[in-house]
């Protein structure tokens, strides 16, 4: 149901000195040491300067990249495979151009609300760039004959091969008309879901859009700007971690809260910190002692109230605590990917707030049926790890 293209795109000549992680998880720290390395993707994704001139600072960062020629433009058609391995997890896809009509009509599925701020933000700076740095990770419903084509593709020896952030990564180059043709057909009977990128999916279809309003005729259907730079992976290839809350002061009392908890869940003194085992069970640590919340009525109107995620913002955050948009409230954020119960425990012990949540992760095919049917899971509800690497593919929108 998904229309797949290759790519003609540009590559760093030095993926390891000049890749990054995806912007929006990038902290200000590394931000800044990032930025003492000219050659770095950071003066694109994350340019300095105030206001319009950021966006004017990353249209000057991509002219630069290519006038030093720290990146080679690719001129026959490819698509690539895309491997990340470590000693307790590996996981890989394909790197290819699918098409935003699709995104359009919905066979690329959604399941976050994008915001305003943020996607105006991303907007502009591609519309100002012209170009594509970040992947949009999508997954699609196992299916043997495109992992086989994946698996032939990586018989030949990989394009790079290097070691960033505790993985190493390798990239194939597939120009073969035959096995690209072969992707393709497949891939016309497939659904795709956004696992991460919701707003780098979001502003690359409002630059389409606006290159559509100029246009008069069908002669730019090839575009590249039609085309959305994905990575596009098989569901049983990818590895969800929780996004976990942290609340910073409680609005009522230690016991008060506790009380309330008791009208929606069994509670659970625990004598040392722990992961939750098992869905609709919820680890929390108040005030230095860890507690097993346990829910006891599991009978859910649809998919997306059963959800760990959901059961925390209906029952506990907004109705107790008065949070009721996670995403604005200045009393909660968010931790995603730790899974040492330890050290999720310092941020109440030693950084000073009152709660952290510790929640079991949401399970791919929950997140499948809940966008099949249009639903949108709470925000900030799924952390796909580990985040695939910007900057190994350029996607020059012109």
């Amino acid at each position: 149901m998904v229309l797949i293209s290759p790519l003609k795109p540009y590559i760093p000549i030095n993926p390891e000195e000049f890749c990054t992680s995806p912007y929006d998880i990038i902290s200000k720290e590394e931000e800044q040491e990032l930025k003492r390395n000219s050659n770095s993707l950071i003066h694109l994704i994350l340019p300095d300067g105030e206001g319009d001139a950021i966006y004017h600072n990353a249209a000057n960062a991509y002219k630069n990249f290519k006038e030093k020629k720290i990146l080679e433009k690719e001129h026959n058609p490819c698509v690539f495979v895309y491997r990340q391995e470590s000693a307790s997890f590996s996981h890989q896809g394909l790197i290819i151009g699918v098409a935003l009509q699709d995104y359009e009509e919905g066979n690329i599925v959604k399941h976050e609300h994008t915001r305003e701020k943020p996607l105006k933000d991303r907007t502009n700076h591609i519309v100002s760039s012209n170009v594509a740095a970040g992947l949009v990770w999508t997954v699609f419903k196992a299916n043997n004959k495109i992992n086989a084509l994946i698996e032939r593709i990586k018989k030949e020896k990989p394009k790079f091969d290097f070691q960033k952030y505790g993985y190493r990564h390798l990239l194939w180059q597939e120009t073969d008309p035959k096995v690209i043709q072969k992707l393709e057909d497949l891939f016309r009977k497939e659904k795709l879901y956004i696992a991460d990128g919701h707003h780098r999916a979001a502003s690359a279809a409002e630059y389409r859009k606006i290159k559509l309003q100029k246009i008069v005729s069908d002669k730019n259907k090839d575009a590249p700007w039609q085309n959305l730079l994905t990575y596009v992976a098989s569901d049983d290839q990818i590895r969800i971690l929780p996004y976990n809350r942290v609340i910073r002061k409680l609005s009522i009392k230690e016991n008060d809260f506790l009380k309330n908890l008791e009208s929606y869940f069994e509670i659970v003194l625990m004598k040392n910190s722990f992961n939750p085992g098992k869905k609709n069970e919820i680890a929390i640590c108040l005030k230095g002692t860890w507690y097993k919340l346990l829910v006891k009525n599991k009978k859910f109107k649809t998919k997306r109230d059963s959800l760990d995620v959901a059961i925390l913002q209906d029952k506990v955050l907004e109705p107790i605590l008065g949070i009721k948009d996670p995403r604005s409230d200045e009393n909660i954020f968010f931790v995603g990917g730790s899974q040492d119960p330890k050290e999720m425990e310092k941020y109440v012990t030693e950084k000073g707030n009152d709660l952290f949540v510790n929640l079991y992760p949401v399970d791919i095919r929950d997140l499948e049926l809940i966008a099949d049917k249009g639903g949108v899971m709470p925000p900030k509800s799924t952390w796909f790890d580990p985040k695939v690497l910007s900057g190994l593919i350029l996607h020059d929108l012109e």
